[in-house]
């Protein structure tokens, strides 16, 4: 099994953030779109592994003294990898990042300092477009406003289920003190 552990995504914030896509969604219906009931921020990607249960009991462990904090959106964005992908970014959140450093230094070790931990929920992606697509596309998205502002009380162990289409199944939630 595939394990992930992420902030959902709360469904009123999610109607939200789809209203705010309508138009550039109707724009660009050749991209894939993740459906809303998908939207969620990965803190950390477990990856395969059978070892579920030991995984919940250190989480369990880790966070047990994390506190709730809040997030803020700040703006649409886009980057290049084998494929375009489109997200909304997050302002950085210290909570958030040491709760992240907390369980990277347990599940990957090393030198924990040197990777920045930047929280986004991706929204879309598609094949590369063209340089000019490209360029078309950001303008379009810096247009976009996102006023998205919500509470994180809680982190969830999701496994990815990959059937015909990809979606999560909840796993184990774990509250943050308040």
């Amino acid at each position: 099994m595939q394990l992930f552990l992420a902030i959902e995504i709360p469904k009123h914030i999610g109607k939200q953030i789809t209203k705010e896509l309508t138009q550039i969604k109707n724009e660009y219906r050749d991209f894939q779109w993740v459906p809303e009931e998908n939207y969620h921020i990965t803190i950390h990607f477990f990856g395969e592994t059978d070892r579920l249960e030991q995984i919940k009991k250190r989480l369990s462990e880790i966070l047990f003294d994390a506190r709730s904090f809040f997030l803020y959106s700040s703006n649409v964005d886009l980057f290049l990898k084998s494929k375009i992908t489109i997200y909304l970014n997050f302002f950085r959140e210290k909570r958030l990042e040491n709760i992240e450093k907390d369980i990277r230094k347990v599940y990957k070790g090393g030198d924990v300092d040197e990777i920045k931990f930047v929280p986004h929920l991706t929204l879309a992606s598609c094949r590369i477009p063209s340089k000019q697509q490209y360029f078309v596309l950001k303008k379009r998205l810096e247009k976009i406003k996102t006023e998205i502002e919500f509470q994180v009380k809680s982190l969830t162990l999701f496994e990815n289920i990959l059937n015909e289409e990809l979606h999560y199944k909840k796993l184990a939630e774990f509250p943050l003190n308040e």
